[in-house]
């Protein structure tokens, strides 16, 4: 694995770090503008074929845009629609759509036309896929959706969803289909938005479907298959969104460290050893990174390094956020030094695309069944 940084790659970055500085960074523009904005640039389809209007560009590049995109972006919720947008929808779509799939929605997303968001999450099931009660039934010319999903990142936005529901009996492993979905759909009904205590721009809500009309052809994978197509997006969505999270570490680690040296606390262990700490967890984070890119570009299966690059970029994420606040002290504390909303902001990490509680009993299944594999 060579994870050196081509000359084009350095070109490439350096372009995306003026447009995140100047462009998103500019607070007098809005979200519209800056949406736009990140679809002329190309943002949207960077690893995606040019037929579609995509960029065609590495999975390495890919990761490494994303964690330049938290370490520059001023605003942790745009950030959040962006990755939704990308890797929860619009990935799933190029890899377990069909070509007509691909060819209705596709290039409409990564032109910026079109909003996406992933409606998984019920009330009663988050990162347990087999307990949704969504269901979904056959029909002549395609499928009726019933249910409702709740906090769906990007909800009140969105403009194409992909809808996991129950096609069997629940419990059974092939008793979940997915499906794609436009938000114009009749019976297709977007509730109020939730007020958030973190990524407050990142808009979100629940999302019912009352007899709900799919066509045939917006079935994303085969009927019954869905549990491997969520699996699949969560795989993805894991490895690229937590990009995000490294390179927001490493502006907390630098902006922790350019605080301690202005207030002569870096002579102080207490300080420098959690700023240390900090340098060690981006270190590991970003090789890791590397290597799950590196084997998406081979297209290869990244399913358990990207749960545990999940649970130890979240984890750390966390700390790293309380321990600037710690260093920065009583300004830390104050709303004015802006920590408060990067720990806010932090805390979901450990929630979404599977809680860190989830990314273990994962990693422990896998390990288990790799250890008992070799010993037979």
């Amino acid at each position: 694995m060579d994870f050196g940084v081509t000359n084009e790659q350095k070109e490439f970055l350096a372009s995306f770090k003026i447009f995140l500085d100047t462009v998103i960074n500019d607070e007098k523009k809005t979200f519209e503008e800056k949406w736009i904005a990140c679809a002329e640039y190309g943002l949207f389809g960077i690893p995606y074929e040019a037929i579609y209007g995509g960029i065609d560009e590495q999975y390495v590049t890919a990761a490494m845009m994303m964690q330049e995109l938290g370490y520059i972006c001023n605003d942790s919720g745009f950030a959040f629609c962006i990755t939704n947008h990308i890797w929860a929808c619009l990935n799933s779509i190029y890899h377990y759509g069909s070509k007509v799939l691909k060819g209705k929605y596709v290039s409409s997303l990564i032109s910026g036309h079109q909003i996406g968001a992933l409606a998984l999450t019920e009330s009663e099931s988050g990162s347990d896929f087999l307990s949704i009660n969504t269901n979904a039934r056959v029909t002549e010319e395609g499928y009726i959706i019933n249910g409702h999903k709740s906090f769906i990142s990007n909800c009140p936005i969105a403009d194409i969803f992909i809808v996991s529901a129950r096609t069997g009996n629940k419990g059974d492993l092939n008793s979940i289909s997915c499906f794609v979905c436009e938000k114009n759909t009749p019976g297709l009904i977007v509730m109020q938005e939730s007020i958030k205590m973190g990524l407050e721009t990142c808009p979100m809500s629940d999302v019912v479907f009352k007899d709900v009309f799919i066509p045939k052809e917006n079935i994303l994978g085969k009927w019954g298959n869905g549990i491997k197509v969520l699996n699949g997006i969560m795989e993805w969505e894991r490895c690229f969104e937590f990009a995000v999270q490294v390179g927001t570490m490493k502006r907390i680690m630098e902006e922790s460290i350019k605080y301690s040296e202005m207030k002569k606390k870096d002579c102080f262990q207490a300080i420098t050893h959690k700023i240390a700490k900090m340098k060690i967890n981006i270190e590991l984070a970003e090789n890791m990174m590397y290597k799950i890119a590196w084997l998406k570009d081979q297209k290869k299966s990244t399913f358990l390094e990207s749960s545990i690059f999940k649970h130890f970029v979240s984890e750390s994420y966390v700390q790293a956020s309380l321990d600037m606040l710690q260093i920065f002290g009583a300004y830390g504390y104050t709303s004015e030094s802006g920590i408060e909303k990067d720990v806010r902001d932090a805390l979901s990490s450990k929630i979404y695309a599977g809680s860190s509680e989830i990314q273990l009993n994962v990693i422990y299944r896998l390990i288990k069944y790799s250890v008992l594999m070799n010993r037979g």
